[in-house]
């Protein structure tokens, strides 16, 4: 096993394989000096690297060391939320065509899933099939593919576009793009099957290339007999383990302090550099203060975060970042303007406003959405939970919402939190309601979560609920805010 860490978690998680005696390979100049490595130039049989929304990272590659490395880090990192997809990207599936119309076919993969094909074939026939994208654990539908792709240590081979050489986006070095077109055209490879050369390529000798091309194009052509003689269901071609691995804050703490053993790391390092990208230079000049003596980790930490606060309260909008722990989708949530800001011991908590123009319902509350209606979201860095207070263009109170996630991150851009799906809601008559459990029960029946973090986050919701119930029994649920909440969600 060699893996490739790539990305603004590449020294901690470099640590933790490490630590673990996993070979790191393909690594970067400054992964090298900060562990003493040498140049290894064997490619990876597995790559992690950052997520789209850097909210974690992408683990892609063989298998079995795929998994082995999932597996590390949902063990080092507490609170991981993990999306593993259920068939291997690129698995090579005999399927049966359930149905036809539209121009597309619905096959049936023999494994309590079904794909969706371009082209109508005809219903009861078997079809040879891809897994063109992962599939996620809530998705019960794949996208398939005829274009089949079969995996070589440097290169990948595609059925269905004869003579194409495709060259990964991470080879610039023009020599190199023209010897490994050259190295295609030499091989003269038999079959539909075009060549893209992977990112490991720019590791390997010609010879080795070649060699690598000409194994593929014979694995790549069993592939094409054993789907002649298997039958429906069997995955003919194993494919790419693929996962997703969300860091919640703290998973994120515990990369700041693995970082830390290895070189001067603020705390909040991590959350900075996924959520602001000009706080990067920032960060890494504090860091070269810290790492010279100039004031304590937790000095320098806190100030930092003094910083954030102060230039928060001067942005005219705030992005919110709503992540579905169930589907794994990152919502734009209606920005913020900032009513007030506050910031103690490095955390920080404040008020945004939210305009809306009207259309659709309120989260919860089954009221209209209208044209001037506003909420006031109540947000703590120290608590997992949010408060949104809805009213009208007038004044009136029209309900609350707490939603429960991840304790979030605040940055001077964006709000940014992992939502756990279960919620509670508040209507101005002093009706209160847990919502939406069976959505966090069923993404830990999924394995998106653990039993510790659903167990938990049910717990808040139902002491959110007592709160709310004998604080309308008492007074007017307008005036409650996040601080009265704080007390039974820290218990």
């Amino acid at each position: 096993m060699h893996v490739r860490v790539r990305g603004i978690y590449a020294t901690a998680i470099t640590k933790i394989l490490l630590d673990e005696g996993i070979q790191v390979s393909h690594t970067s100049k400054k992964i090298r000096e900060r562990f003493s490595l040498p140049e290894a130039r064997e490619p990876p049989t597995v790559t992690v690297k950052d997520a789209d929304e850097r909210h974690g990272v992408v683990i892609v590659g063989d298998p079995r060391d795929g998994e082995a490395v999932y597996n590390v880090l949902r063990r080092r990192l507490p609170g991981c939320i993990c999306w593993k997809s259920r068939l291997p990207l690129h698995a090579v599936i005999k399927g049966v065509v359930a149905e036809s119309k539209d121009g597309r076919s619905i096959v049936d993969l023999g494994c309590g899933l079904r794909g969706v094909l371009d082209g109508e074939e005809e219903p009861g026939s078997e079809v040879v099939v891809d897994i063109a994208r992962p599939v996620f654990p809530h998705e019960d539908t794949a996208k398939l593919s005829r274009n089949y792709t079969v995996y070589g240590r440097y290169v990948a081979l595609i059925h269905g576009m004869k003579g194409r050489v495709i060259i990964s986006r991470h080879i610039t070095d023009p020599d190199l793009k023209q010897s490994l077109r050259m190295i295609a055209a030499l091989s003269r490879i038999e079959g539909d099957w075009g060549v893209k050369w992977r990112s490991a390529a720019s590791l390997g000798g010609v010879d080795e290339l070649m060699r690598d091309l000409q194994e593929t194009a014979k694995r790549a052509e069993e592939v094409l007999k054993a789907a002649e003689k298997a039958s429906a269901g069997d995955v003919v071609y194993g494919g790419e383990f693929f996962a997703i691995i969300g860091f919640g804050p703290r998973a994120k703490e515990r990369l700041d302090d693995i970082r830390n053993d290895v070189l001067p790391t603020l705390r909040r390092h991590h959350t900075i550099k996924s959520t602001d990208d000009e706080m990067t230079d920032m960060v890494d000049y504090t860091e070269y203060l810290l790492a010279r003596g100039v004031g304590s980790r937790d000095a320098l930490s806190d100030s930092l975060m003094g910083y954030i606060a102060s230039a928060l309260k001067e942005q005219k909008s705030v992005a919110i970042e709503h992540i579905s722990v169930l589907t794994g989708e990152v919502k734009q949530l209606t920005p913020g303007q900032p009513v007030s800001v506050e910031e103690e011991g490095g955390e920080i908590a404040c008020v945004l406003r939210r305009s809306f123009r009207g259309g659709g319902i309120l989260d919860g509350l089954g009221v209209p959405k209208e044209a001037g209606d506003y909420d006031l979201m109540e947000v703590s860095t120290r608590l997992p939970i949010l408060l949104h207070k809805y009213y009208s263009r007038d004044g009136r109170f029209k309900g609350l919402y707490v939603n429960v996630n991840t304790p979030p991150e605040i940055s001077k851009r964006a709000v940014r939190y992992f939502d756990m799906e279960v919620d509670v809601v508040a209507k101005p008559d002093g009706e209160v309601r847990v919502i939406d459990e069976e959505k966090l029960k069923r993404a830990l029946e999924l394995g998106i979560v653990g039993e510790e973090e659903c167990g938990e986050y049910l717990l808040i919701a139902g002491r959110v609920k007592e709160v709310l119930e004998e604080y309308a029994r008492s007074s007017d649920l307008s005036k409650i805010t996040l601080s009265d909440l704080a007390e039974a969600v820290k218990a």
